[in-house]
Formats: structure tokens, C-alpha cells, sequence
């Protein structure tokens, strides 16, 4: 079984995702946010992929929606049966299957953060797979329960029944990340995240202080306004009203991690005992115009369906573009405890071509 294509699209600690059908091309978009909507339009392209439907997993408080600039004849809106936003959309229950090519994604209510959050959950099988959580469960943390309508003690409880229970492997891609990580994984979660450490709901409520209402900021209440509207005027662009985490100021476990740079990539490619030594994590498009002889491509928003490759190996170089998505890469990996030494790849393929170093296919841009 093929993996689905995922592509994360970050910004100001907003997860946004295109999950593409591998077999098919058709995709789904989950929690988009306006204001991103060229970035979706150029990665559709990009990967070669038809838009078929649009999930907002809750009703947002912190961010504008941007699902009604998507919905028309060839795209469904889908939300939880459970919303109260007014738009044409098909409502989803629990357990429900929503279909995108030949992928296939169980419907899980996690209610708490809002009363009509949803995951999505894909199987493996074999293989890991894959929740995209929405505003519950986030890396290191649980979703903020502090706004009208919300219950910690629901979400705590919800998260361990519905989230918790799925396969240590599966990678979970949630709503918000603060710290440049893109993803976590089940069993990581259930070992480390200190919010679901307490022995029940009424413990962790009642630890983090919560009251319900109190995160209804001015600002929080004209974002859900309009994302509960029917014809919405949005601005083009709009700025997060609020942080979605219950912890956001809380660290990571990560270390600086090695760096090389000029003539020391040739060395450290000379050196290489295989491909597996050296993970470039360019987006597809960007591969086929040209890479580094010898080397594994693994897209950055897919390294948590290839976790193996990584562990047991002291150290890895990766490598993108310019140097900015491989450090991504290797705060997740770090954070995971998957790679005890990956090193970034100061200026990726850009700073290889600089040098006169061989590329394969044309060069990169």
C-alpha cells in the first residue's frame, strides 16, 4: 500500500495540509487559511494533482477559513455533523469514510477544543499511518479548551479514546505547530506529551487552570464570526487571532544540530557507505530539475512514513533546497529520537552547484 502525498503548508504556527491520492492525483485540503490560497494553487499544480474536497476539521476561532473560496461543482466542503457554520457542505459522523481517489480516511470525533472537531485517519495496514488532528491533539500538547463552548475534560478523554488508541507508528500531522516541527507520531505522544500524563480529564483540567470562555479575546470572537458565516467577506490576507496550543511556549527537545558547508559537502559526499547517508527533501517538482548524484529523495512532508530508514544510523546528511526545510527535518528527527546525528546541509543543492559539483539533470533553481 502507497502512502498518501502530503505536503505541509506552515504559517505563523498554522498547519495547513494537500493530501494527494497517489494512484489518482486527486487530493484533499484540510484546514486551509486565507490568504494562502496561491501557495495551494502553485503546489496542485506542482505535484500534478486535482482539488476534489475540503475538510475543515472544526470551526476555527484562531485563523479565517479560506474553504469557502474552494467549495464549487468539482470540490465538497466537509466538516463535522456536529457544526453549526452555514454553508453547503456534507456533514461527517464518526466513523464515517470520506473518500479521495483511492484513499480512504476514517472519521473520529475528538470534541473539546470546539464541540465539532474531527481527526482523520488514515490505515497503513503494514505500513505507519497517517491522523491529521486538527486543533486536539498538537506535538507536545493539547489544543486550548479555554473558548466558549469548549470542555478539557472532553478533549483529554476524547484524545485518549480516539487518537491514543490508533498505532504507535502513525504519523500525526495536527493543526499547529509552534516550534518548527512537522509532524510526531502516536507513540511518541502517548511516551512524552506531559498533557496526557494526568490520570484522567478532571486532573489535567484542573492542573492547567482552565475556564471556559476566557480565551474569547475581542478578536477571537469577529474570526469565528465570520467563519460561521455563510457568504463570508474575507480580507485577503489575515493574521492568527490566538494561539491554539494549551502549552505554546513549551520547548522542545532538540539540540543544535552539526552543519557543513562549502568544501566539506564533497567530502562528506566522497565518504557516503550508501544513499541512505544522504536524504534530500525537496518537494518532487524541484527533484526532476536536477539533484545531487547518489543521493534518497524523501519529500519533507513524508520523512514520517520513512522512519526507519533513519534509525540505527549515527549520521545523516540532509539537504533541500537552500537549508531551511533540512533543518525542519532534523528538529523532527531529533525530537523523535529517530537520528542521534543528522547534519543540515548548509545552502542544500544550491550551495553543491555553487562549488562546480556534479549535478544530475539540469540545475537546480
Amino acid at each position: 500500500m502507497r502512502h498518501p502525498i502530503v505536503k505541509v503548508v506552515s504559517q505563523g504556527g498554522c498547519q495547513s495540509y494537500l493530501v494527494g491520492c497517489p494512484e489518482t492525483r486527486a487530493c484533499l485540503l484540510i484546514d486551509p487559511k486565507v490568504g494562502l490560497e496561491a501557495s495551494y494553487r502553485s503546489l496542485i499544480a506542482q505535484y500534478r494533482l486535482k482539488l476534489v474536497a475540503v475538510v475543515d476539521t472544526h470551526t476555527h476561532a484562531d485563523h479565517l477559513s479560506a474553504a469557502p473560496r474552494w467549495v464549487g461543482d468539482e470540490v465538497t466542503l466537509y466538516m463535522s455533523k456536529h457544526t453549526h457554520v452555514d454553508r453547503p457542505m456534507t456533514r461527517l459522523g464518526h466513523g464515517d469514510a470520506l473518500k479521495v481517489g483511492s484513499l480512504r480516511f476514517q472519521v473520529r470525533e475528538v470534541p473539546g477544543h470546539t464541540p465539532d472537531s474531527i481527526a482523520l485517519y488514515w490505515d497503513g495496514g503494514e505500513h505507519p499511518g497517517a491522523v491529521f488532528s486538527g486543533d486536539s491533539l498538537l506535538i507536545g500538547g493539547l489544543a486550548r479548551a479555554d473558548f466558549r463552548g469548549s470542555d478539557p475534560v472532553l478533549l483529554w478523554e476524547a484524545v485518549r479514546r480516539e487518537l491514543l488508541s490508533l498505532p504507535p507508528d502513525t504519523v500525526l500531522y495536527p493543526g499547529h505547530s509552534y516550534d518548527n516541527l512537522l509532524f510526531s507520531t502516536i507513540g511518541h505522544e502517548r511516551d512524552t506529551n506531559p498533557d496526557l500524563a494526568y490520570p484522567n480529564g478532571e486532573a489535567y483540567a484542573a492542573a492547567r487552570g482552565i475556564i471556559e470562555g476566557a480565551g474569547n479575546s475581542p478578536a477571537v470572537d469577529q474570526v469565528l464570526g465570520l467563519n460561521m458565516e455563510r457568504d463570508p467577506h474575507f480580507p485577503e490576507h489575515s493574521a492568527p487571532a490566538a494561539a491554539c496550543c494549551a502549552s505554546p511556549g513549551q520547548a522542545s527537545s532538540v539540540c543544535e544540530p552539526t552543519r557543513i558547508e562549502g568544501l566539506e559537502l564533497k567530502e562528506a559526499h566522497d565518504g557516503l557507505e550508501g544513499p541512505r547517508q544522504w536524504v534530500d527533501v525537496r518537494d518532487p517538482f524541484e527533484v526532476e530539475h536536477g539533484r545531487i548524484p547518489g543521493v534518497t529523495h524523501i519529500p519533507l512532508g513524508e520523512l514520517g512514513f520513512y522512519l526507519d530508514h533513519f534509525r540505527g544510523q549515527d549520521r545523516v546528511y540532509i539537504s533541500c533546497r537552500s537549508g531551511v526545510r533540512s533543518m525542519s527535518a532534523i528538529r523532527t528527527l531529533q525530537r523523535l529520537g529517530v537520528c542521534s546525528d543528522p547534519v543540515n546541509v548548509e545552502g542544500g543543492i544550491l550551495a553543491w552547484q555553487a562549488l562546480g559539483l556534479p549535478i544530475e539533470g539540469q540545475p537546480a533553481r
